[in-house]
Formats: structure tokens, sequence, C-alpha cells
């Protein structure tokens, strides 16, 4: 993931294609990958793992999932979503056919390489960070990773990136993200962002579980952000555990058009006159200009012949910080009044203006 202006959006389906029967799932599969291109999303997300590759045996439920009326265990719920293997290669090849880019998240070593064929990078996962299997895999493909660091800690993401850099990674973005759905706005800790930049020396971005749709994605655009990562269903109402703090098709939109605008609005951190800029900068910007006519011998005085004024489209003077070199200064030529005092216009004249 290189560092570059462009922002890239992924659209986290996650498991919200899960319908119930094979044809529902496949079709809403697709429903989901056609929003994420209408929004205009870079990539469309999807999550692939196995039960048992993930929890442990009779690993409860969780209390989370459990406010939102989602009582079952843990186990049976990842049961239910595991998404078929042939499954992933039909979205990939849909993805391909309506320009998008597929991405699917892998649990484990078996998940990755049922993925592989199908992306052209990989995403890792918040709860993954330590998976030193996973993630020793998934740097030997040489391809961009993508790490999530929900509930992570300094020494995680040390521990992550010398475990992928050994393993042959080179191309590594860094995302922060504050694992609780939905998380709050005060929860997201943006500013952590630049600091991964500095500290890591990667690109870093925001897989934002905020239900807001504006705010958490183009804020972390304004502090740096090369990646933002959003969870999207068709409606909220839906069963499942992702559907409730996602967005719906309209508030994709409304994100990606946003950091679009705020891309370009955060220019390349080069303090400079732009050229958008120039026209007004010399008709606006202060100079010493004369105030009367003057003529050849006329001493220059500030506030009886000459001031500090804008120019409009009248001959630009020389800078304010000329003023008090003036004192006792003659004007060399007829000057109209309201052009500016340049240089050459009085002596002895002002060296290195």
């Amino acid at each position: 993931m290189s560092d570059s202006q462009h922002v890239f959006v992924i659209a986290e389906a996650g498991s919200n294609w899960r319908m119930g029967t094979p044809d529902r799932d496949r079709q809403m599969a697709r429903a989901l990958v056609d929003v994420a291109v209408e929004a205009g999303a870079d990539a469309v997300k999807f999550q692939t793992y196995r039960a048992r590759d993930t929890y442990v045996a009779d690993a409860g439920a969780s209390d989370y999932l459990a406010e939102l009326g989602i009582k079952r265990s843990i186990n049976e719920i990842f049961v239910d979503l595991e998404m078929p293997d042939e499954l992933i290669g039909e979205i990939a090849a849909y993805c391909a056919g309506v320009g998008i880019e597929f991405m699917s998240t892998p649990f484990s070593v078996r998940d990755a390489k049922a993925v592989d064929p199908h992306v052209r990078r990989h995403k890792v996962a918040s709860y993954e960070i330590n998976h030193v299997r996973l993630l020793q895999w998934l740097a030997t493909t040489r391809k961009p990773l993508i790490i999530s660091t929900g509930a992570a800690t300094e020494d995680d993401i040390d521990f992550c990136l010398a475990t992928v850099r050994e393993a042959g990674a080179t191309d590594i973005a860094l995302l922060q993200c504050t694992s609780s759905y939905p998380a709050p706005p005060d929860s997201l800790n943006l500013t952590v962002i630049p600091w991964i930049r500095q500290r890591f020396g990667v690109p870093a971005g925001l897989s934002d579980h905020s239900r807001d749709p504006i705010v958490g994605p183009v804020a972390a655009v304004a502090l740096g952000a090369s990646v933002i990562e959003k969870h999207f269903t068709i409606d909220n109402r839906l069963p499942g555990p992702d559907h409730a703090f996602a967005l719906v098709p309209e508030e994709l939109t409304a994100m990606v058009r946003a950091i679009r605008v705020a891309e370009q609005m955060r220019g390349d951190g080069v303090k400079a006159v732009g050229s958008q800029e120039t026209e007004l900068r010399s008709f606006a910007v202060r100079a010493i200009q004369a105030t009367r006519n003057l003529a050849p011998g006329d001493p220059l005085v500030e506030g009886d012949n000459i001031d500090v004024l804008r120019p409009g489209k009248r001959l630009v003077g020389m800078h304010p910080r000329h003023l008090d070199a003036l004192r006792g200064r003659h004007a060399t030529r007829h000057i109209p009044a309201g052009d500016g005092i340049r240089p050459d216009d009085v002596l002895p004249p002002i060296a290195d203006a």
C-alpha cells in the first residue's frame, strides 16, 4: 500500500452476505458488491473463516452480541457465517466483471490459501495481529498487507511487523481501529494515525466502526490516512452481527464522496503560494506605494507621500520590511500616485530588495 495522495477506500461487507440459503447468499453478495461499486469504493471486502480454526470449543456467547439480541454461542454464529470456498471465487469473478477490487480477510492459513488466488492484497483482522503462522504465510505471498490494530498495544504492533517483515513483507499499512461495535465517537483516537506513520514508518489509515458515515473518515484523511475501511449493509434491520452498526448504501456513497473531497483538500503539506492565489497575491498583498505624485528628488516620507497599501492593479512596490530603510531617501524618477516604490526608484537604491 503506497503512501500516496489517493485514499484507498474499502467497503467492508464482512459477513453481511449471509442470508440463509446458497442462492440468497449469492444474490446478497452480489448486491453488496453493486452497492460498493455505486458508492465509488476502491475495494469490497468479505471475511473468510472456519469456526473450528477460530475459537476454542464451547467459547460461550459474546456480551455485546447478546445486547443486540444475538444470544447464540460464538461457535454457532461462526459456523453459520462460514463462506464456502466456491463462493469466494464466484464473488471475486463478479467483482472483476463490475470493476472493483475483491478482498477477503482470512482467519487462518487454510483460509488464506483459499483467498490468495483471488486477491491483490491481504487484510489482517485486529484479533489476528499475533497469529504467527497466519502472518508468516501472508507475508510469503509478497502481496501488500493491511493490518488493523484494534485492541492492540504498541508491543503487539511491533511483534506483528517484525514477524511479517522477517517473512518477507515489505508493503504494509496499519489501520487505527477501535474494537467496539459500534465504536463511540470519543473512542476513535484518530490522532494515533500520524503517530503510527511516525512510529512504525508505514502508511496509516482507519478501520472505522463508528456509526457516523462522515466525521471519522474525513478527520482521518485530514490526519494523513491512506486507507479507510467501513462496514456497510443493505439494511440495518437484517439479522446478523454486523448489520446494526454498518452504513446503508446512501451513507456509504456520501462517505466516499466526502473522502474524495477531503483528499483533495489535504494537499501536499508544503506551505507555498498556490496557483489559485497568484492573482490576488499581487492584487491585495500590501506593499510600499506612493500616495501622491512624486518628482525626482522628492524625499520619501511615510504617511505623507508613501504608505503600506494594497496595490490592486497598479505597479507593486517593495515589501514593507524596507519601510525603515527609506527614511532619508529621495525619489529618482516621476512616480504617479498609487504606483509602488521599487528599489531603483530611490537614492541611494535599496540593496537586496
